[in-house]
């Protein structure tokens, strides 16, 4: 048959199953939506099945609209639109409209929406004076409710906490609302389609086939439904999955699997197992996770992908830093897979919502569009609320929210006492506002405080307004063009459009565009829908048929209340990375996901009562990547900067299953990710070209932040002074800016490198502890030879002598026993680093190997200027302040001190301070290596400086320092200290030189003491 081709064995045997009560089982990715849509049309085809007797349940309009598209292909358009198909809350409607007047729900009975309900519960708590808050009490009522227990079930004696008496008294004047507005909330669609269902089990005597989708999210209420819906014929099939039941807080039970294969014992369960969304690497984790729950049906998953990528579990220290590294890995995937992915192809799934605050900062300042699933619908915003609000009315003229939220928009004058007086009035009579109004303007009722003579005016056409467009809902044909042609109405009946530029002044033409936008939709939405065929005939039952118009009115706006969607905005089309919650996010897929807040506190949430529930989301939040996965662990939390916990859901032993960076994106990992997403793979030349075009400061690996989430300061390069502009401001803003956060680690210390072993190359020494490190220095002194040989040759000037070289002594200690001495006098070992070249695509090296040979040459040159010139960090008048210690006290001296070698002819590569010796006015100064205080300045042609053989920047200060660096410690600046000296005790004195530090020479305590 052709409706089985494509399936895999599993999937045929669902389809195909003689079973009555059948469960399928399906993961994330395993084409359960092609399973469900192909066993509905195999039970028309094979079993000869009534369309209009075969029920079909989904989660969403969205499944529903998607599984009738599907349907169409297979059975065509006749059969499919006889189905009864269709949300749970949507088909219960369409059996109380057409049988509720059987258990006394009026003809016509409108929905309440959140605002609705909203309104209602805080108008009352204001009325009443109640001080229980109106969310808390709208969902205690809402749980109530999903729970199968009515008004009626409340506990007849008066409880004695306050708030307890308060929950009952706003639960019954709720009810007494919703009665005068005849109105019926969501949860009330479900118990009341029970109701009905339980006085009439004739209603649906007709059904031979119920479907079910998303069966792990049903509540009880949904349970006893299936029930009532399959009571005739006892023939149900499920599609399920127990490891992705999240929705505990809406009262979904995931034990109703079980109850179910109790309740028909003759139950047979179908496991799908491949998976046709993710890689190998992405499953394995997944199921490692879901499988920690002991209690859970074993059963697997099957990766019909390849390996792939591994997993990235990255540590950051922080989640504001977080956010950045999300947002720069974003822009580094796209750019090295040579627009293999754009924007839209990226998702952030969040366990809160409050999360996407740092995350929605940072992709704004790198530029990176995103779209928020959840926000605001477009039926929500304010122009289009009121156009709907005046359809509700006209639909509905009972509902009091609605007739509320119209009566002064656009105003008539009608004070908010006048309405006060009105509501008190219907409360009174128990009449709804419509009547009320009716009865106001015809004299009948009279408020405390009379209309003024205008105001009577504008409710009396605001009334004829709401009659004519009931008789147009009557009298229109076709009856598909009723919300088309009552929108046009209330726009011209209204001015709408002046209305709109008066009171929207800056965006008036946005607004009037969607008005237009809105009234397309309901020319287009019933062509694309169809009205929904009448429910099937019942012997012996009475069905309303509803008129036309009126039917088609209240069906398009039962789809705007119970719809999910969120608004669609102008340009929509242009791609933007998505930003969900995880709930929001099911059913969905993207080719990378990034999942932060990997700690305890977030997932699992801090107030959940459910381990295995939280667990699950996680589970569904990792499913929903095809390529790349990562989740991100920050190790100090935002709020109370305390230290975070990773998830217990990730244990150590499952660690070897994730990377601690990014991947590096070479041919293979290409290639596997076009092949997931079966996008042609990208040329060598656009792969060069995006990689060309990558910012300098962007990096080509995931190497800006450390990998072990350790918090480390912005270093300060040698030579990236003026090139990094506004160095030391807080990290958004410097990151705004697209400079380097971090710089790749190296264990070899060089010009413009960042230091080995966790230090840094800085223009500060000491003066920062947490830049300060002693990792690469040699403890104690260190032999003049040992240090001239790591002094650069170019270093020392054309008249120093080569130290003379000697014959080496034999150590008496064995080789594999060496001295101490011999073993802190050794240089810092080099640890290798893969080579990133290897990693590059082919075309992509010769362009890499080209800036990595610029790169080495500016450190080059900057490495020349450092040594040959010095790093002008100190003043020259500061270079050779030194502490003076005496008996171990840092001692004021009474006059300054001239530091002066006695041995100044001879020239030694020895000791230096951390500080560079002093300048005489571009003449090469002595370098000062004994404690002589005799002075001595010479300066001869001896002396100059070695002049490199190419240009060194413009910067040819005459004045700049000639010395040799520090290279035992960081480079210093001490530019903070002031000309006049610095002084222990805190008083700064001019006319002499204090000193910092102790100074290492190799000259007699004697002759420092120069007595």
């Amino acid at each position: 048959m052709q409706l089985l081709a494509g399936l895999n064995l599993a999937q045929r045997a669902a389809v195909t199953s003689p079973a009555s009560v059948l469960q399928v089982l399906a993961p994330p990715g395993s084409g359960k939506t092609k399973t469900l849509t192909c066993r509905v049309a195999y039970l028309i085809s094979h079993y000869g099945h009534n369309p209009q007797n075969v029920i079909c349940c989904t989660f969403t309009i969205k499944a529903a609209r998607e599984m009738r598209e599907r349907l169409r292909g297979l059975v065509g358009d006749q059969i499919e639109s006889r189905l009864v198909l269709g949300t749970i809350h949507s088909i219960c409607r369409r059996y109380l409209v057409a049988y509720g007047h059987l258990i006394r729900i009026p003809k016509g009975f409108g929905i309440a929406d959140t605002s609705d309900t909203n309104s209602i519960i805080k108008r009352i708590c204001k009325r009443l004076s109640l001080s229980i808050e109106p969310k808390i009490a709208r969902a205690r009522i809402s749980s109530h409710k999903a729970k199968g227990k009515t008004l009626e079930d409340l506990p007849k004696k008066v409880p004695k906490e306050l708030k307890e008496q308060e929950f009952i008294t706003v639960f019954h004047e709720y009810e007494t609302a919703l009665a005068t507005s005849k109105l019926l909330d969501y949860d009330d669609l479900l118990l009341r389609c029970v109701d009905l269902l339980r006085a009439y089990p004739a209603c649906v005597s007709n059904v031979e086939a119920l479907l079910i989708d998303e069966f792990q999210d049903t509540n009880i209420v949904q349970f006893e439904l299936m029930k009532l819906f399959a009571s005739a014929n006892r023939k149900i099939t499920i599609v399920g999955d127990p490891d992705q039941s999240i929705y505990g807080f809406r009262a979904a039970e995931i034990e109703n699997l079980n109850r179910m294969r109790i309740f028909y014992l003759e139950t047979v369960v179908i496991n799908l197992e491949e998976n046709y969304r993710s890689t190998s690497a992405v499953l394995k984790l997944a199921q490692d996770v879901i499988e920690q729950d002991e209690n859970r049906p074993q059963k697997k998953m099957k990766a019909t992908h390849c390996h792939g990528t591994r997993p990235v579990l990255r540590r950051l220290p922080n989640p504001n830093e977080e956010a950045l590294w999300i947002a720069s890995e974003i822009k580094r995937t796209m750019t090295m897979t040579g627009g293999l992915l754009i924007h839209s192809d990226f998702a952030i799934l969040l366990r809160s919502a409050y999360l996407s605050l740092l995350i929605e900062r940072a992709l704004t300042n790198a530029g990176i569009p995103y779209r928020m699933v959840g926000g605001q619908r477009f039926f929500d915003r304010v122009e289009i609320r009121i156009i709907i609000d005046y359809l509700r009315t006209i639909s509905h003229p009972e509902n009091n929210q609605a007739f509320l939220a119209i009566v002064n928009t656009p105003s008539r004058k009608i004070g908010e006492t006048a309405i006060a007086e009105m509501l008190k009035l219907g409360e009174e009579n128990k009449l709804s506002l419509w009547l009320v109004a009716q009865k106001v303007v015809s004299g009948e009722l009279k408020p405390t405080k009379k209309l003024t003579r205008p105001a009577e005016q504008e409710l009396t056409r605001l009334l004829s307004l709401i009659k004519a467009g009931r008789q147009m809902t009557d009298t229109a044909s076709p009856a598909a063009t009723v919300p088309s042609k009552l929108i046009d109405f209330v726009v011209k009946s209204l001015d709408y459009e002046n209305y709109l530029k008066k009171k929207y002044k800056d965006d008036h033409e946005d607004r009037i565009e969607n008005v237009k936008e809105l009234v397309t939709h309901a020319s287009e939405v019933l062509l694309q829908t169809g009205a929904e065929e009448p429910l099937a005939t019942i012997a012996g039952v009475d069905q309303v048929v509803s008129n036309g118009g009126q039917e088609v009115l209240a069906q398009f706006l039962a789809n705007i209340v119970l719809s999910t969607d969120v608004e669609t905005e102008e340009g929509n089309d242009k791609p933007r990375v998505t930003i969900s919650t995880i709930h929001s996010a099911k059913g969905l897929e993207w080719p990378v996901v990034f999942i932060p807040a990997i700690y305890e506190g977030s997932i699992p949430h801090s107030r959940a009562e459910n381990t295995d529930e939280e667990r699950r989301l996680l589970y569904v939040a990792m499913t929903r990547a095809q390529a790349l996965l990562t989740m991100t662990f920050p190790i100090m939390q935002s709020r109370d900067q305390g230290e975070s916990i990773i998830t217990q859901f990730l244990p150590n032993e499952l660690h070897h299953h994730v990377s601690r960076t990014g991947p590096l994106f070479d041919d293979r990992v290409i290639m596997d990710i076009a092949s997931i997403l079966r996008r042609p793979v990208p040329s060598q030349e656009d792969l060069a070209k995006a990689l060309q075009s990558m910012p300098e400061e962007d990096s080509r690996e995931d190497d800006i932040w450390p990998s072990d989430g350790s918090r480390k300061p912005f270093p300060m390069l040698a030579g990236d002074a003026q090139g990094l502009q506004g160095f030391g401001r807080p990290l958004g803003d410097f990151f705004s800016d697209q400079a380097h956060p971090y710089r790749s680690y190296s264990t070899t210390a060089g010009p413009g490198r960042i230091l080995g072993s966790g230090s840094y190359e800085s223009a500060t020494t000491m003066g920062n502890a947490a830049v300060f490190s002693t990792s690469n220095m040699s403890l104690g002194f260190t032999t003049a030879g040992h240090q001239l040989k790591n002094v650069p040759e170019f270093g020392r000037s054309s008249s120093d002598p080569a130290p003379p070289s000697k014959k080496p002594k034999l150590s008496k200690s064995a080789s594999a026993q060496e001295g101490i001495a011999s073993f802190f006098s050794k240089p810092t070992l080099q640890t290798s680093q893969p080579s990133v070249e290897s990693a590059m695509p082919i075309a992509v090296q010769n362009l890499y190997r080209q800036r990595k040979h610029d790169h080495e040459a500016m450190q080059q040159r900057q490495s020349l200027q450092s040594s040959v010139y010095g790093v002008q960090a100190i003043p020259a008048e500061l270079s050779s302040h030194k502490l003076n210690f005496q008996n171990g006290i840092i001692k004021r001296p009474s006059a300054p001190l001239r530091e002066v070698s006695p041995n100044a002819g001879r020239r030694y590569g020895g000791l230096y301070s951390s500080s560079p010796p002093p300048e005489d006015s571009g003449k090469r100064g002595i370098s000062h290596i004994n404690g002589n205080e005799n002075a001595i300045n010479q300066t001869s042609a001896e002396s100059k400086p070695v002049t490199p053989d190419f240009d060194l920047t413009e910067d040819t200060d005459s004045e700049r320092s000639v010395t040799k660096p520090a290279t035992t410690m960081h480079k210093t600046t001490m530019s903070g200290v002031g000309s006049g000296g610095f002084s222990s005790f805190g008083s700064n004195t001019s006319g002499f030189r204090k000193t910092l530090g102790v100074r290492r020479t190799m000259a007699s305590w004697n002759d420092r003491k120069h007595k």
